[in-house]
């Protein structure tokens, strides 16, 4: 059985990135898959990384979300592009678990902490109209530093995207294509 980690890195609950997420998840549970799911904003932890990025105690938080990050197979990442950046929380989140692989890991909690291999993702980001205005001169928003200074350093390939412009309300035409791409995306996930 293949193992689905949705993670929210927006921090509206009820906003158009809901709607993405439980169409993945409709689609993956459809194919059989276990689905978890992990809302970024409400975890409790400092998203600073400490002491010359020496690896610090995780919070019961970071833990509890590690242990969902190892569990999966497959990791979807739902986030806003706001002002072409992602939250900081969300960045402070990988800071702290998706840490490159470093030499002589000694510290028992860093067993097994930023090297996921054998694990695939995805990252959906709905741009605003600034960074989305943006990405059609440039195609380069912030989020692809998530996919290879992060994702791609800690081993988890491949690593796809999917960038949305601008959303009003998930009534339109165009949200509700990519509502039903977000299906499909679900039912034939890594």
């Amino acid at each position: 059985m293949k193992h689905l980690l949705i993670l929210h890195g927006d921090a509206e609950k009820a906003g158009i990135n809901h709607e993405f997420a439980k169409a993945y998840r409709q689609g993956a549970e459809s194919v059989g898959a276990a689905v978890k799911e992990l809302y970024i904003m409400d975890l409790k932890f400092n998203s600073n990384k400490q002491f010359s990025n020496q690896i610090t105690p995780l919070e019961p938080d970071l833990l509890m979300a590690l242990e969902r990050v190892q569990w999966a197979s497959h990791i979807v990442l739902f986030c806003t592009v706001n002002h072409s950046s992602i939250p900081a929380r969300l960045s402070g989140f990988f800071d702290r678990l998706f840490l490159p692989p470093l030499q002589g890991m000694a510290d028992k909690q860093a067993k097994g902490l930023g090297v996921y291999p054998g694990k695939s993702a995805r990252i959906v980001s709905v741009l605003d109209e600034e960074s989305w205005k943006e990405w059609q001169l440039t195609k380069k928003p912030t989020y692809h530093a998530i996919k290879r200074s992060v994702l791609e350093r800690c081993r988890i390939s491949p690593v796809r995207t999917c960038t949305i412009g601008y959303v009003h309300s998930p009534e339109n035409d165009y949200a509700k294509k990519w509502i039903a791409k977000m299906q499909a995306f679900g039912e034939k996930f890594m």
